[in-house]
């Protein structure tokens, strides 16, 4: 067992968040990762307040382990405050809050009693998180997929972990196996947060109360296992697709497919074609929901990592897995002491 700062913090036996990913990421996933020892997160970006509700409850049914609701935080975010406040009222032990200014919801979470998780992307952040004190603090480097900012992983977190003191930080972005959390662990932090990887499992997008995921979603998941890494795109055409500006410096990383291939270099263009096909559907996102209709042209929102993920598995395995192989690398590093 690999136990740090972050176990102690957050209530858990093994020092790995799972990402929250956004609405697909539900109560099978984050119960699943929890009862495996780590930390599973509930998403709600692209998902109601209701929705956000009904998987807090679902995954309160089947763990009596910490889990994690994650809500986006800038202002014009669909739900944003909403959603903290039914995160809230639901009885979420922990809540982590990232992009735009999470202090405030900070703030109101720990009035209320629970346990806060801020994620940032710059270093500007991570020194106005740190001065809040958070219980944990993710340092989200650009190879990730879905959204993230611009600065590169390790160096990133050098540079937060010189000046976080005993504010636990974890480490985000291009981690899929237990080599990058032996590497996290060996540089000083205190865990390390996966996205891509658990989205390629049996869990990720199973509803509440369903009974398995659906074909758009096992798509999504075996082009994860088949990418080899290099076939992701970080481009603003990402979020130009789905009608929402994202905050400064903040872009989303998808698997190419035949949607990035037409559009990219035509952002303007795109951003043309998609509100034509609002104002004609009288819907802001008919553009994507045509995209989602193929899995041929859907944003497959992953990371780097991708070329490290070899199957879809069950949550549990990937917990024990990572945190097998972290350990094994870490019994050999004091071989490399002369």
């Amino acid at each position: 067992m690999l136990k740090t700062a972050l176990s102690g913090a957050l209530g858990i036996a093994h020092p790995v968040i799972q990402a929250g990913m956004g609405a697909e990421c539900g109560a099978r996933l984050a119960a699943a990762v929890s009862e495996a020892g780590a930390l599973g997160s509930i998403g709600s970006i692209g998902g109601t307040p209701q929705r956000l509700a009904a998987e807090i409850a679902a995954c309160r049914a089947a763990t009596a382990r910490p889990f994690a609701v994650n809500v986006v935080t800038f202002a014009w975010s669909p739900f944003a405050n909403e959603l903290v406040e039914v995160a809230l009222a639901a009885g979420a032990p922990i809540i982590t809050l990232s992009f735009g200014d999470p202090l405030p919801a900070l703030e109101r979470c720990r009035a209320a009693g629970a346990r806060v998780v801020v994620q940032v992307q710059d270093l500007a952040g991570a020194k106005a998180a740190l001065a809040a004190r958070p219980d944990a603090l993710i340092v989200q480097g650009n190879e990730a997929g879905g959204h993230t900012g611009r600065r590169g992983t390790l160096s990133f977190a050098a540079q937060v972990l010189d000046l976080a003191g005993d504010v636990p930080v974890v480490v985000a972005g291009g981690i899929a196996s237990g080599r990058g959390l032996a590497a996290a662990l060996a540089m000083g932090a205190a865990g390390v947060a996966i996205g891509t990887r658990f989205k390629a499992t049996h869990e990720f997008g199973v509803p509440a109360g369903a009974a398995s995921d659906a074909a758009p979603v096992r798509a999504q998941k075996a082009a994860i296992v088949a990418s080899d890494g290099d076939d992701t795109l970080y481009d603003e055409i990402n979020d130009d697709a789905c009608g929402l500006e994202w905050p400064r410096g903040v872009t989303g990383r998808v698997l190419r497919n035949r949607f990035t291939a037409e559009w990219l270099g035509r952002r303007a263009e795109l951003r043309s074609a998609v509100a034509a096909a609002a104002a004609s559907a009288r819907s802001p996102i008919a553009f994507k929901a045509r995209l989602d209709a193929d899995p041929a042209t859907a944003l497959n929102w992953a990371g780097e990592s991708s070329g490290m993920v070899r199957d879809v598995a069950a949550a549990a395995d990937v917990v024990t897995s990572v945190v097998r192989e972290a350990a094994a690398l870490l019994r050999r590093v004091p071989t490399t002491l002369a």
